[in-house]
């Protein structure tokens, strides 16, 4: 059955990908962005050239952005069925060459863009009973790799804000799936990928390049022609969302290179969650 999709940041990598997907099955597709007329107008272009996609613009630090997209989405379509948080940003470097005001900037675009976007769409779904909220995380919401860490800290954070948003919605009929992507080429990052004080970088010895070998290496992925394919993402997203309510995991890993870390965190988590939740005579809320 043919469903109304809002998605976040879909100009690039992921998001791009799943809107496609998703109207190449017949779903109609609310692709949001920010800018869709000015410095990502060809992109919003190529996007709205394909049948049931319409493009919406919606920058996630901004609240009334948020607001007017999902208002404007709900007007024409009535309903949405699902939504899909993935813009994110990521900024990389040994965690004191990141500023305040750069890990400020990071965890209001990854963790409270998504709370923005769930505070405009949640009335509506539990109005209607109905719902799904993705929130597009990473690996590294699990696993704590050096020099990409403090990233890594949003996704713990949006890994925490998920179960408690799929805790507090199970009786509202809202479900919430946790898509955690593994090392893809896309273009995430390409805004303000950096630390910006590198200066205290040159006392940390053998680490102080460690940012150039990372970047090296991310490089090289992408340009590898095995390298792994963003659209494994996309596709999962699809199927979470066709996926009858219900039935819908509360974490799917995807992650062609990295192997089973992921997937065993998930499960140690899952178990500990659900002994404590007991124990605190709150089984109910529990997966």
């Amino acid at each position: 059955m043919p469903q109304n999709v809002l998605i976040t940041g879909t100009s690039t990598g992921f998001g791009n990908l799943t809107a496609l997907a998703l109207a190449s099955r017949g779903h109609r597709v609310f692709a949001t962005m920010r800018d869709p007329n000015g410095k990502n107008r060809e992109r919003a272009a190529r996007l709205r050239a394909t049948q049931g996609i319409e493009v919406l613009a919606l920058d996630v630090t901004s609240e009334p952005s948020v607001d007017a997209a999902v208002a404007a989405a709900l007007s024409s379509a009535g309903h949405l069925d699902a939504v899909v948080n993935n813009a994110g940003l990521a900024t990389v470097g040994l965690a004191e060459t990141i500023t305040p005001a750069q890990l400020l900037h990071l965890f209001d675009t990854n963790v409270v863009g998504v709370q923005r976007v769930n505070r405009a769409v949640l009335p509506a779904m539990r109005d209607r009973k109905s719902g799904l909220l993705v929130h597009v995380s990473s690996g590294l919401g699990r696993i704590v790799i050096p020099v990409v860490g403090l990233y890594g800290a949003t996704k713990f954070a949006l890994e925490a804000l998920s179960d408690e948003y799929r805790y507090e919605l199970k009786a509202c009929g809202v479900e919430v799936t946790v898509v955690q992507p593994g090392a893809y080429p896309t273009e995430l990052g390409s805004v303000d990928p950096n630390g910006a004080d590198q200066e205290r970088a040159k006392s940390y010895g053998p680490l102080s390049g460690a940012l150039d070998a990372f970047v090296k290496r991310v490089t090289a992925t992408k340009a590898n022609p095995a390298a792994p394919n963003p659209q494994q993402v996309a596709d999962a997203i699809v199927t979470l969302i066709e996926t009858p309510a219900g039935q819908r995991p509360p974490r799917v890993a995807v992650d062609a290179a990295n192997g089973p870390f992921v997937p065993r965190l998930n499960e140690a988590h899952a178990q500990v969650q659900r002994e404590l939740l007991g124990m605190l005579g709150m089984g109910a809320f529990s997966d």
